[in-house]
């Protein structure tokens, strides 16, 4: 009994790794090149452009950690904090702690910009956690430490009101308090005059009154 001849399924076989190989190849090319393209686009300030080549890049290798790091820091530059913060909570899962420290710092950086002290506050912490060398994070945190205190300590605009009222009421009370004042020089001078004018003119009826004789009256 003759022997099936497998040389053309090891032909075909071998033609189907090769073929694999290829796109695999390929594919991973487009990967690279779009991520070098969009890094370079970001370099010369460019993010709508990067944004596009992160994404194309994304959608080839949507699981790729280095990808969502990139996508996060175009967003921030674009001012897309929400969507930022969702690309850098995926790199989390990076096996890399540098990248999963760069993440968090980012992430600092993106809460703080929406004005919210607080998580940017634990992102700081959580970079320096990772990697406690990062003079960056450190000063970061302590600048948010610092801003949380000053308005803490600042009081509200309801707290605000209630002292100014307070005040004008302290003001008001020791305007009452305060003794009255004597007349000024002007009051004075007119005063004296009124009472001189008055005078004369009494001493003017007195000697009237004297230059005339009484008629007795005849019963």
């Amino acid at each position: 009994m003759k022997k099936r001849n497998r040389r053309p399924q090891s032909r075909l076989r071998n033609f189907v790794i090769s073929t694999l190989s290829f796109v695999l190849c390929a594919y991973a090319a487009d990967v690279g090149g779009l991520m070098r393209q969009g890094n370079s686009l970001y370099n010369r300030g460019k993010y709508d452009e990067a944004l596009s080549h992160y994404q194309m890049a994304e959608v080839l290798e949507p699981d790729a950690t280095a990808i969502h790091f990139n996508l996060g820091n175009a967003l921030f530059r674009l001012g897309k904090y929400q969507e930022a913060a969702r690309e850098l909570e995926l790199v989390m899962i990076d096996k890399k702690p540098e990248r999963r420290a760069s993440a968090m710092y980012n992430m600092g950086n993106v809460a703080f910009k929406a004005g919210q002290l607080d998580p940017a506050i634990k992102a700081y912490t959580g970079a320096l956690a990772i990697n406690p060398n990062d003079k960056q994070a450190k000063q970061n945190l302590e600048f948010c430490l610092k801003k949380k205190q000053e308005q803490q300590n600042k009081p509200d605009s309801s707290q605000q009101k209630q002292q100014q009222q307070q005040q004008n009421q302290q003001q008001q009370q020791q305007q009452q308090q305060q003794p009255k004042q004597g007349m000024d020089k002007n009051q004075a001078e007119r005063v004296v005059q009124a009472v001189e004018d008055k005078e004369k003119e009494q001493q003017k009826k007195q000697r009237q009154a004297g230059g005339k004789r009484r008629v007795e009256q005849d019963w």
